[in-house]
């Protein structure tokens, strides 16, 4: 089963939710680094935190990433994914793309369910 890290602000909840379901309704497995949540009590933790979402990254053939306002630990999820070759999709919200965000995604989308069907585009590796 295909697997997609689902990158985005940490109390972006609704995308979380709507993106998990999606994500399940193609067939695919969605990795919610959140499952790990450590808001609040981040301090002391960087390194597990970060090191975490760099497995999970790894372990998927793609990333769904939620840029609907900035956020530098989605940023640097895409830009983790994009620098190994996957699949980088970058969900706006309708929020105009910053020039990185267009650079690091393969795919720029306003709507979570177009950015979840655009996973679809790309074959297995």
């Amino acid at each position: 089963m295909r697997r997609v890290y689902l990158a985005g602000p940490p109390y972006a909840e609704e995308y979380r939710r709507r993106a998990k379901a999606l994500v399940r309704e193609i067939g695919w497995e969605p990795v919610d680094p959140m499952r790990r949540d450590f808001r609040g009590r981040t301090q002391g933790k960087e390194t597990e935190i970060v090191e975490g979402d760099l497995a999970d990254i790894e372990s998927c053939d793609a990333v769904l990433a939620a840029f609907t306002f900035p956020d530098e630990g989605t940023a640097m999820e895409a830009w983790h994914a994009h620098a190994l070759g996957k699949l980088v999709v970058a969900y706006t919200g309708g929020m105009p793309p910053h020039p990185w965000t267009v650079y690091v995604a393969d795919v720029v989308s306003n709507d979570l369910e177009d950015a979840v069907h655009a996973l679809m585009g790309r074959p297995e590796r």
